[in-house]
């Protein structure tokens, strides 16, 4: 888990009065666990409900719980694991690898799970819990110094994210998962990005002054040469 110093200089992102923020250890942790349950377990099944209608896991004690927070709730989720600890796709996710892929581990690598938006009234309101979510993805690799992170997604949201312009690879081939939810891993690998791309999910958003600052130092490490 970053500490909490650091996580400070890159969150809370904040997009149309929309704020997203790390909630470990604050009051809307258990928010969070409740939305998530309505998400992965209620609606979605890919995990059994628990009487206390909390997803909590294993994985939560050593990950960073990102939030997207409107009007004092909780509408959009994120966790994020360093790769000094236990992955998903090494464990539950497993049988997604194709054969003979050996992920990476240690610095460098991460891995994003728990990933949601939550429905909203408007769709504009959806857009932008979207786009804070696709741009926690990479600041929160940005701020542990992560260039490779790991997911697993259904296959029409792979194709998604590759159209939007995010830098994927494929680990494995689609299979399905317990319940026959048709799944595919991937990796992010940021130095493949594109900086118009990254710029695009900046849009309009505000930070922290040590985030603005880094915001404009890597644009001009990928500012384009001229003759």
């Amino acid at each position: 888990m970053i500490g909490e110093n650091k996580m400070a200089h890159f969150f809370p992102l904040e997009l149309g009065g929309l704020l997203m923020e790390k909630v470990n250890a604050t009051s809307y942790e258990i928010d969070l666990l409740k939305f998530r349950h309505q998400v992965f377990r209620e609606q979605l099944r890919w995990v059994p409900i628990r009487p206390d209608g909390l997803d909590l896991d294993d994985y939560d004690a050593f990950s960073d719980n990102l939030a997207v927070i409107a009007q004092n709730q909780v509408v959009g989720s994120a966790r994020f694991t360093a790769g000094d600890q236990p992955f998903m796709i090494e464990r539950e996710f497993s049988r997604l690898l194709a054969p003979g892929e050996r992920i990476r581990k240690g610095e460098g690598c991460g891995e994003i799970t728990r990933f949601a938006v939550g429905k909203t009234i408007s769709g504009s309101e959806t857009r932008a819990i979207a786009r804070l979510l696709y741009l926690s993805l990479w600041e929160w690799s940005r701020a542990n110094e992560v260039r490779w992170l790991y997911f697993v997604v259904e296959p029409s949201f792979y194709r998604h994210l590759s159209r939007m312009g995010f830098p994927i690879l494929p680990v494995g081939v689609p299979q399905p998962l317990d319940g026959g939810v048709m799944s595919v891993a991937g990796c992010f690998d940021w130095e493949q990005a594109d900086p118009e791309f990254i710029k695009s999910l900046r849009r309009e958003v505000a930070a922290p002054r040590e985030c603005v600052r880094s915001w404009m130092e890597y644009d001009r490490a990928h500012a384009p040469a001229w003759a």
